[in-house]
């Protein structure tokens, strides 16, 4: 699984996307984007506090629920309802809720899962197999004998690398893909 450190570059890498649209500045802050970025980046890892709450066992629930796409899908239109609720903002906000929910499922898919089963149940509730991608890009978590270790240290400058090289590679392919249509339509 990613770090804490390597979501919330996801979160912030997702706030660039959307920092200098006058749709989302116009009712929100930069302060409060990023802040929502961030948090929605790492919420699905609630589930450690729910299972400790539950079950007291930090890893009971782990990689379950709250880390599937339809819950995703959930979370973000309650909180774009709450939101809308306080402001009128556009639909596209949904959009970008549900992206940064998802960039936690599936940079949890792209590391290295030591536990098993490995993987993530990305399509719960309509499926409990775990699922991860074939080849891992992400070096992942260790938590036996602590969370300082050496391997942890080198996840986390992996994730500082390979994120952004991920992210910037889906924009070049998203413009080029837009200018492809533009030519051709």
């Amino acid at each position: 699984m990613a770090s804490p450190i390597g979501h919330s570059l996801a979160g912030c890498l997702g706030f660039l996307l959307i920092c200098k649209n006058a749709k989302f500045s116009k009712y929100y802050s930069s302060k409060r984007l990023i802040i929502i970025a961030v948090i929605l980046a790492n919420l699905p890892d609630i589930d450690f506090l729910l299972g400790y709450f539950f079950f007291q066992n930090f890893n009971a629930i782990h990689r379950q629920f709250t880390h599937s796409f339809f819950v995703g899908f959930i979370v973000g239109l309650i909180i774009f309802c709450c939101l809308r609720f306080y402001k009128k903002i556009p639909l596209s906000f949904l959009g970008w809720l549900w992206g940064l929910y998802w960039s936690h499922i599936l940079l949890d898919m792209l590391a290295y899962d030591r536990y098993l089963p490995a993987g993530v149940q990305c399509f719960f509730p309509f499926r409990s197999e775990y699922f991860a991608f074939p080849i891992s890009i992400l070096g992942g978590l260790t938590f036996t004998g602590g969370i300082i270790q050496l391997n942890n240290f080198l996840t986390v400058l992996q994730e500082m690398i390979v994120i952004p090289l991920l992210f910037f590679a889906v924009l070049f392919i998203i413009e080029n893909f837009k200018r492809y249509e533009k030519n051709h339509n």
